[in-house]
């Protein structure tokens, strides 16, 4: 009994020690997506169970405590491997040198090229001419509209508003303050999420962020402040955030919205009407198409214990196969050689992926966030009614003129 009773141990013993478990190391790796059905869960599992080499560990990181928690990691050398960082901030690391330069290990790389990406998106990785982030996923935002009240006004539900003046008749005959219902939602809430939602309409304009202070830019901002003024929109889009705006969308309090791709699964279950999306609306006489990017983007901050592990991870979640899953919650592939078939919302995804290919990368620049704040008091201003838009965006360029100064975009 006690000689099987030790062989036993020893077999335990010689299983620990074998060479593949014994060669196994972890990657630490942080990120944000709490959704089961997200596709980093069935990649970690099936990455994990794919090779024996490198184990995934994650750990969930609200999305907007991400960049403050690397900040502090970075700061006390104790990094993890692996982080998935939203595209707007990802410059101000690069340019600090915090992060991992992957230029040559994508140079090497099987699925990651440069060419078969979306412009925005791998835009948002690059640096000085070197690749610092590998795009995980993109999003962006397209005309969402509650097709029963259209008709019930009178409009045609399968021919949206194309330009800006379509977009202020259709909200002006959809609006009735007697139901409590606005025409047009958007969110002009001081903080990023307003800037992302705005800057399509500075773009279709003719306008840009180092061009704030031109009549271009002062007609974008006032297009939204005069929607405001005029009852259009709630005057409360200064607080909402981009889910509470859609949330005014599904409680029939807004009959048109600026949504992204991330609502569709609440927008399947919740929404008790007939909703459909169009590409956003183009400014009349300019023809310019544009929307905002967001998404995140794989980095590898420097210091990282596993950076050709990191790396490995990257590279089998950049696999088609694997971004094909990423539009179960909304996720676009960044890639322009990625085409879901047979999706889920297909009319909607037929619309955002279009979309993306207007889509632009905030920055990149190294201090997007001072210039974002710039951007989001002068929006808190003109739709306040404290300043007229072309005085909140000369101010706005005052304080961003030196950033540029500095570091062009």
């Amino acid at each position: 009994m006690l000689k099987q009773l030790a062989l036993a141990l020893a077999g335990t013993v010689c299983f620990a020690l074998t060479p593949a478990s014994a060669q196994t190391k972890t990657v630490t790796l942080w990120h944000p997506f709490t959704l089961e059905t997200d596709m980093i869960y069935g990649g970690i599992k099936s990455f994990n169970e794919s090779q024996s080499e490198y184990k995934i560990d994650a750990r969930i990181v609200p999305g907007p405590q991400i960049a403050t928690e690397l900040i502090k990691a970075i700061a006390t050398g104790s990094v993890p491997d692996l982080v998935t960082l939203d595209n707007p901030v990802v410059a101000s690391f690069s340019a600090q040198g915090t992060l991992t330069d992957l230029t040559d290990l994508v140079s090497k790389s099987t699925y990651i090229k440069p060419n078969v990406y979306f412009e925005g998106p791998w835009a948002s990785g690059l640096w000085k001419s070197k690749i610092y982030a590998v795009p995980r996923d993109a999003n962006t935002l397209a005309l969402c509209y509650n097709a029963d009240m259209f008709k019930a006004k009178g409009l045609d539900p399968n021919n949206p508003p194309k330009t800006w003046s379509e977009l202020s008749a259709a909200a002006e005959k959809l609006k009735d303050p007697a139901k409590n219902v606005y025409g047009f939602g958007f969110s002009a809430v001081q903080g990023e999420e307003g800037v992302f939602q705005w800057l399509p309409f500075l773009h279709q304009a003719g306008g840009s962020v180092s061009k704030l202070n031109t009549p271009e830019a002062a007609e974008a901002l006032k297009f939204w402040a005069d929607m405001v003024k005029n009852g259009t929109a709630s005057k409360d889009v200064i607080n909402q955030r981009q889910y509470e705006v859609t949330n005014t969308f599904m409680a029939g309090n807004s009959a048109m919205v600026l949504c992204g791709p991330w609502e569709l699964p609440r927008l399947q279950t919740d929404a008790k009407f007939d909703w459909k999306l169009a590409l956003l609306p183009v400014k009349d006489g300019k023809n310019i198409k544009a929307s905002a990017l967001g998404g995140y983007d794989w980095v590898v901050p420097k210091g990282a214990q596993q950076v050709n592990g990191a790396f490995k991870f990257i590279e089998f979640m950049s696999n088609p196969k694997i971004l094909n899953e990423g539009w179960a919650t909304g996720r676009l592939a960044p890639r322009n050689d990625v085409v879901v078939q047979n999706p889920l919302w297909p009319q909607a995804y037929s619309i955002y992926r279009e979309q993306l290919q207007s889509a632009r990368a905030r920055g990149p620049h190294p201090q997007w966030p001072d210039i974002s704040k710039a951007i989001q008091t002068a929006m808190q201003e003109a739709l306040t009614g404290t300043k007229p838009a072309d005085q909140a965006l000369a101010e706005a360029a005052k304080k961003i003129e030196p950033i540029l100064a500095k570091t062009p975009l």
